[in-house]
């Protein structure tokens, strides 16, 4: 019989993954809405999600290094949930330009409010990718040989990311009532009490943290990136944030582009419904998937799930592109969920399986970087160019043959891996001599 515990050294971490990740629901997912609210076309939307991240991709790496070797993760950490804070509330002071019509882009770009925002929301994203890669560092280490409990972490920032997101478009659309335009005070406002109370969590988690950083290791995360199976991992995950920015930065764009075209009478409350896919895709589709990814993984094999999930996005994105009502994009929804979860957790465990000893912060840094560094800014910029140029459903119809073919050649690449490697995969054990992730119910 199985039985379900909870493990109290790992309490706070849950709580900071749900308030510490559930805080962005209310502003990540409505910031291109935002900013078509205030007149910016896709295109310049598409060239500032594309910015955005190149901060961010430095910060990982200079700081998963430097945590590492000055064994400084706790003080990095608290500083990241600190500034987070402080960024939120700036951009709630920033005031808002609404307008029905599209700002000419050079126009755009001469606006001091348009600096000041998304200047703003870039520093807010480099300290969000900074505690994301020292969230998940922190919580392998925390979990020393059980690394295969790190889904049931992790689940609970899909259920706090759910949560926030239903109950910030909620109060949006209440708050807008009867107004011309919606009111995101609400969202910024529900973000700045998780951030502040995140301070106080993440200034109470145990650090662990091995002394172990040395020239020897450095050199020996060099050579990681030297293995072909290692390179073709981060061409995968590339390709992932490629594709998987299109969801992220444009698909409530295109459910508002729906309701103009085909169903206005969804205007009305857009906000809740754009929530409640958030809530089905993590409730439906991430928790439990992360909580059965390590049982997934062992089964399946890390490249073989690659695979699966890169066939599901190509699914996802037909199924979006034949999609005219809003309210029908909420089933598909699961699927996105569980494409994410299974296929980030994948990396995670992969990379952290593959590093070695006292490293872990710095190749999470690379993998992070190669997801949210080059693979998001690039599907960023090139998703406001389709947007713009093709419009929206023809740039989905698109995507789902990319992803395809993308899935194909992934499992031809993977299978001259197998056959060719002297390290065919790590599919036993690590370069730690620990086993891949598994199956266990503790929460």
């Amino acid at each position: 019989m199985i039985f379900f515990h909870i493990n109290k050294k790992l309490l706070l971490m849950k709580l900071h993954y749900f308030v510490g990740i559930g805080g962005y629901a209310p502003l990540i997912p409505f910031m291109s809405t935002i900013a078509k609210q205030r007149g910016y076309s896709s295109f310049i939307v598409g060239l500032v999600f594309a910015v955005m991240p190149i901060p961010g991709m430095l910060a990982k790496i200079i700081f998963g290094s430097l945590t590492d070797k000055y064994n400084c993760r706790r003080l990095v950490f608290v500083l990241s949930a600190i500034l987070t804070s402080l960024l939120v509330f700036i951009m709630l002071l920033i005031p808002n330009t609404n307008t029905n019509e599209e700002m000419d882009d050079s126009d755009a770009i001469r606006s001091p409010l348009f600096w000041l925002f998304w200047t703003t929301a870039t520093l807010f994203a480099t300290t969000a990718t900074v505690k994301n890669v020292l969230e998940d560092t922190i919580c392998m280490n925390l979990l020393g040989e059980n690394k295969h409990q790190y889904g049931g972490q992790r689940l609970w920032g899909s259920i706090g990311y759910s949560l926030l997101a239903i109950a910030s478009g909620v109060c949006v659309d209440w708050y807008s009532k009867e107004q011309e335009f919606k009111n995101y005070t609400p969202c910024f406002v529900i973000a700045l009490m998780c951030f502040i109370l995140d301070i106080f969590v993440v200034s109470n988690i145990e650090v662990v943290q091995e002394s172990s950083y040395t020239n020897k290791v450095s050199s020996d995360v060099k050579k990681l990136l030297t293995e072909f199976r290692i390179l073709a991992f981060i061409v995968w995950v590339v390709l992932f944030g490629f594709f998987v920015s299109f969801l992220w930065n444009f698909l409530f764009w295109y459910l508002e582009d729906l309701s103009t075209f085909y169903h206005p009478e969804t205007k009305s409350w857009m906000k809740t419904l754009q929530g409640l896919a958030i809530l089905i895709q993590c409730f439906g589709g991430e928790v439990p998937s992360f909580f059965l990814s390590g049982y997934i993984l062992k089964r399946v094999g890390h490249m073989n799930v690659f695979s699966i999930m890169f066939f599901v996005y190509a699914l996802i994105f037909f199924l979006f592109s034949i999609i005219e009502n809003p309210v029908y994009v909420l089933p598909v929804e699961i699927l996105s969920g569980v494409a994410f979860a299974l296929f980030y957790s994948g990396a995670i465990s992969y990379a952290h399986l593959s590093t070695p000893a006292g490293a872990e912060g710095t190749f999470q840094g690379v993998v992070g970087t190669a997801l949210t560094g080059i693979g998001t800014p690039i599907g960023s910029l090139v998703g406001g160019y389709m947007f713009q140029i093709i419009g929206s459903i023809s740039s989905f119809k698109l995507l789902s043959v990319l992803v395809l073919i993308t899935c194909i050649v992934q499992i031809i690449v993977n299978q001259m891996i197998i056959r060719f490697s002297k390290n065919r995969n790590i599919k036993t054990t690590s370069r730690r001599g620990q086993p891949e992730v598994g199956v266990d119910f503790t929460l």
